[in-house]
């Protein structure tokens, strides 16, 4: 799943291209409609009718990231509302004059939603697992998922917020790599970065989030920072199905200090694994503690 540096580097490269365009018009795939029809609301979390007739004459005036979701400030008849959308396990977004210049196949194979430009452009959304969604809000305020959401890393106030909600009473007991993945606490972090993030500050995943120091927890901050801007750096990891607006892969993966690794790459030991948040964990009990 694109975690915070993938989605950003999917923003930018977005704004750069569709800022100031107009959508003339939207088209959507035959699984859209299928999924819609009965009752799981396939990729479009909203009445099909709905979004199609809001979509054509609406200006993008913005493309903006917060957390792992993308958003869209639209302008249609003088009103601003928006376009919210997440990229699930293997959304991606092209932009290209046409669906057959998307040079990968399995994407061009599972386009979603087309929204023609007024510049001849194509934005197409596609999706190989249709784990993505998007919908249309008046104010980014109203989708809930935001309201609930922690500072941005970059924020100033990110650290402070970080430090208070990690050792809360609801989250003191849970394991720390629980605690960063909750965007209550830290806005981005996935199991990629969980793993690399918590490596790095040599905490280990397992451990209560109550029971480790300020100075520790610091620390872990700094090292979220770090990983994040490495990644950025690195044009995102491409595991199996990250692609960039260009349909690049990134290169963080060969990176990875301690995610998908079976020797630590500090000591030379055995890596461990365990399910927590429901998704493979790999750390040093070694290097970590």
């Amino acid at each position: 799943m694109p975690e915070l540096p993938e989605v950003e580097l999917v923003k930018r490269e977005l704004s750069r291209s569709v800022e100031g365009r107009k959508i003339e018009s939207v088209e959507l795939s035959d699984y859209v409609y299928k999924g819609h029809d009965t009752g799981r609301k396939t990729i479009v979390k909203q009445d099909l009718g709905e979004f199609r007739e809001m979509m054509p004459g609406a200006s993008i005036l913005k493309v903006g990231r917060r957390g792992k979701y993308l958003f869209f400030i639209l302008e249609k008849s003088d009103e601003i509302f928006h376009m919210i959308g997440h990229l699930g396990m293997s959304g991606a977004f092209f932009i290209t004059g046409s669906l057959e210049e998307i040079e990968n196949l399995n994407y061009r194979k599972h386009w979603h939603v087309l929204f023609n430009l007024d510049d001849n452009a194509l934005m197409s959304y596609c999706d190989i697992r249709r784990f993505g969604e998007m919908s249309t809000v008046k104010r980014l305020n109203d989708f809930a998922p935001f309201r609930r959401m922690a500072p941005e890393y970059t924020d100033p106030d990110s650290l402070s917020y970080f430090l208070e909600r990690a050792r809360n009473e609801q989250n003191s007991k849970k394991s720390v790599k629980a605690v960063i993945m909750d965007s209550s606490v830290i806005p981005g972090v996935g199991n990629i970065y969980a793993s690399e993030a918590l490596f790095a500050s040599g905490i280990l995943p397992t451990k209560k989030a109550g029971s480790i120091s300020v100075e520790r927890l610091r620390r872990l901050h700094e090292e979220i920072v770090n990983v994040f801007e490495v990644s950025l750096s690195s044009g995102g990891s491409t595991i199996s199905d990250y692609r960039g607006v260009s349909g690049q892969s990134g290169s963080m993966q060969d990176r990875f200090k301690i995610y998908q690794k079976k020797r630590c790459s500090q000591c030379g030991g055995d890596v461990k694994t365990k399910v927590i948040a429901t998704r493979n964990t790999f750390y040093c009990t070694k290097c970590q503690r």
